[in-house]
């Protein structure tokens, strides 16, 4: 509406220059001026300083899955890096559901991405925050019509909310943690229950106790390395 006010101004601008007859013209023209340059300073504000709108943020969230399972209850967010000119993004790789054959991804271009470590979390989850512009009421949103700033997005978040027993790593250290456990995993742990069973040789005959404690050393010898490789 606005811009076919001003529009409307500046016709009637350029017909009272052109038609010199026209009764009451410098009247006329002095309106028509005011009205224009009222627009233009509503325009300007609305354009520039979202006038006539106030900030809304819509959230959704979903939980998430490890692309790749480890020992005991360790699970992982993977990454990669991807270079864009002289920045770095990354894209995030994880299952929508545990049965799942196929990946999901979050590209890091253009939005903001947060790791959050929450120690009660039982699940990961992935929060999509959006924060927009939206006028406050029908009259302004009929008055600036045609301008962008309805639903202008000023900001895109993604927050990966993990548990404890999560642990971001990338992609080339995936690999490097997967190599590391396959090469050295059999080996640390034999040692570890061994020594176990050399502290506690009432054990030697129960099964059970050694099938957990193996169990057990798995997972921290599992949880060890991914520390190791990973950024959190």
């Amino acid at each position: 509406m606005i811009i076919i006010i001003s529009l409307i101004c500046i016709i009637g601008i350029i017909l009272l220059a052109l038609l010199g007859n026209i009764p009451h013209r410098i009247t006329i023209g002095a309106i028509l001026i005011i009205t224009l340059l009222a627009s233009q300073t509503l325009l300007i504000a609305d354009t520039h300083y979202d006038w006539g709108t106030e900030l809304k943020v819509t959230s959704s969230k979903k939980t998430i899955y490890p692309l790749v399972n480890f020992p005991g209850s360790n699970q992982i967010l993977v990454y990669q890096n991807i270079n864009q000119g002289k920045e770095q993004k990354q894209i995030y790789v994880y299952k929508s559901s545990a049965q799942s054959h196929k990946s999901q991804t979050t590209y890091s271009n253009g939005i903001t991405v947060k790791l959050l470590i929450n120690q009660s979390q039982k699940n990961a989850s992935r929060i999509k925050s959006v924060s927009q512009y939206r006028y406050t009421n029908k009259a302004d949103q009929i008055l600036f019509t045609g301008i962008i700033n309805n639903h202008q997005i000023k900001k895109n978040t993604v927050s990966f909310v993990l548990p404890r027993n999560w642990f971001v790593i990338s992609k080339t250290n995936l690999v490097k943690a997967g190599k590391d456990i396959k090469k050295n995993t059999k080996k640390t742990v034999s040692k570890q229950l061994k020594d176990y069973l050399q502290e506690h040789p009432k054990e030697a005959a129960n099964k059970s106790a050694i099938q957990s404690e193996e169990n057990e050393l798995l997972k921290k010898y599992t949880k060890k390395t991914l520390v190791k490789y990973s950024k959190n």
